[in-house]
């Protein structure tokens, strides 16, 4: 008797659901496919690169030991060499013979037969010879000094390092001559020729404007310019008298700080002094150069612009401070989502610092006026900042962000009438602020609304439409009797975010908002946190 099997359902067939079955299986097949032979292509490209690395290792062997046995060769055979020749001399004495002339038959016998070894040598000898050449030679080009050798008017005047230090010499003569007619082109164009020299022969800016003014028909003699901020002032022949007049300006401020390397006393202006060659015509008195420093006769410059008032001259001390400061970083706030809002771990402590730092501290007319850092600081003790897990897991879904400040909001901007605060016969739970239907209803804090709701029907339906927010501290607000509800169970409100409006919804006499105050589920008494705004806030 045969067995019967109970035919199963089958599927319906359908076109596109085979074309997508098809589609699926052929894709996976190709993909499959084309990994495996990624893997052998990868596997053969590995063997081949295994393969010519031992290739190449075994010819750069036999290359260089060819090489090393080429350059041996020589002296190899030359070692033999000599040892046959002094036993070919001991035999030609033993015998009586001249040793001189056999061992010159010898040695030039040799030589001739092994010269092909010394070529070789030589092959591998001199490429290495050229190379440790070409590097003497570079290191001997870069430690020339290369110069300019200048000519004007026919004269030589001296060597310079760059076209540079020719106009800044045109440029310091120009201030020299400060409108004196010299009845000469100081305009003309200097001849330059390339050319080695000691470093020690090159000239400054400077030296080389005395150089160019000794070709001067015009009368010259040593003086010191004074230039102030780089504007050249004025130049006087009495120069020992004038770094007396400008010590003396100093000498007050240095009273009692002589031996203090970290105390200086400076102008105020960057005053510069440059003794050389100046123009007879443009030398003029002391007094009349300090009466110019100190503002009390108008300076022109070369270019036209008159100075006029002010102390060029006016002195400042600067001091030189080490000191040691604390140091503190901000608070870090990692957000993480392990932990529900409102609940922090602190992961690191923060550790005060301590940096010595480097001030220059100037002090005009005995009061501090700048400070300023001259140098990196130095780190003595680091800094570490405290370092707090937030958490932002909201349970009912969604985001959260910044936790609760701590300080509550008055619930309903602009209506600060209480028609009823907590306690009473009925032992009231919260405070009723009068307000007209459609008024809007803001978070106090910070918060995820864990309940949103219209309570008709439920055992909490004397609030009727309410709010009640979780402010992650222990703490939660409760805001009942909306007309319209702005926000969801799970949604994260910030201070002062619209949630509802005013109504008169559950268990009320008129439109108001109920405001609870909870913590950790114990009702509070509002007074002790919020209080009705202020008239000018109305």
């Amino acid at each position: 008797m045969k067995k019967r099997t109970r035919d199963l359902p089958r599927e319906p067939f359908t076109p596109l659901g085979w074309l997508f079955y098809r589609t699926g299986v052929q894709t996976e097949y190709l993909v499959v496919l084309a990994a495996r032979l990624l893997f052998l292509g990868m596997r053969w490209l590995a063997y081949g690169v295994r393969w010519m690395g031992r290739y190449l290792r075994g010819v750069l062997r036999r290359f260089f030991a060819a090489v090393w046995e080429d350059l041996c060769a020589p002296w190899h055979q030359m070692r033999i060499g000599f040892g046959n020749l002094f036993t070919v001399i001991r035999e030609e004495h033993a015998f009586g013979g001249s040793p001189a002339s056999m061992g010159a038959a010898y040695f030039l016998r040799g030589v001739r037969t092994y010269r092909g070894l010394f070529w070789r040598a030589a092959a591998y000898l001199l490429p290495v010879g050229a190379l440790a050449l070409f590097i003497v030679t570079v290191q001997t080009m870069l430690s020339v000094t290369f110069a300019l050798r200048v000519e004007y008017r026919g004269e030589f005047l001296g060597f310079v390092s760059h076209e540079s230090i020719c106009d800044a010499a045109f440029a310091d003569i120009m201030d020299r001559v400060q409108g004196a007619d010299t009845h000469e082109d100081w305009y003309e164009r200097p001849q330059y020729a390339l050319t080695i020299v000691d470093s020690a022969a090159l000239y400054t800016s400077g030296e080389l404007a005395n150089r160019i003014i000794e070709t001067s028909d015009s009368e010259f003699c040593n003086a010191t310019g004074v230039y102030v901020n780089e504007d050249f002032i004025g130049v006087t022949d009495e120069s020992a008298r004038l770094a007396e007049a400008l010590g003396a300006l100093q000498d007050p401020l240095r009273a009692g700080h002589e031996n203090d390397p970290d105390w200086r006393v400076e102008f105020q202006q960057q005053v510069e002094l440059k003794p050389g060659l100046y123009f007879t015509k443009t030398v003029i008195p002391l007094s009349r150069l300090l009466a110019r420093l100190h503002g009390e006769e108008p300076v022109v410059l070369p270019d036209g612009t008159v100075i006029e008032g002010g102390d060029l001259l006016a002195v400042q001390a600067v001091q030189q401070v080490t000191r040691v400061v604390g140091v503190s970083l901000p608070e870090q706030v990692v957000d993480d989502q392990t932990l529900e809002w409102g609940e922090t771990v602190v992961d690191q402590e923060a550790v005060s610092g301590l940096e010595e730092l480097h001030e220059e501290v100037v002090y005009i007319d005995g009061s501090e006026v700048r400070r300023t850092e001259t140098s990196e600081r130095v780190v003595l003790v680091e800094a570490r900042p405290r370092i707090t897990r937030r958490g932002v897991y909201n349970p009912y879904g969604g985001t959260a962000g910044d936790a609760a400040t701590g300080e509550f909001a008055w619930p309903v901007p602009h209506y600060r009438k209480i028609s009823r605060w907590v306690g009473g016969p009925d032992n009231h739970r919260g405070a009723d602020i009068v307000a007209d239907v459609g008024t809007t209803i803001i978070a106090t804090d910070n918060g995820i609304v864990d309940v949103a709701m219209d309570a008709r029907g439920t055992a909490q339906w004397t609030y009727g439409r309410f709010v009640r927010i979780d402010h992650g501290n222990g703490y939660a607000t409760l805001y009942a009797h909306c007309s319209e509800l702005l926000v969801s169970q799970g949604d994260y409100v910030v201070k002062g975010q619209p949630i509802a409006r005013v109504g008169s919804t559950g268990r009320s006499t008129g439109p108001h908002c109920h405001f609870e105050v909870q913590l950790n589920g114990q009702w509070l008494d509002t007074r002790d946190f919020v209080m009705p705004e202020d008239e000018e806030d109305d």
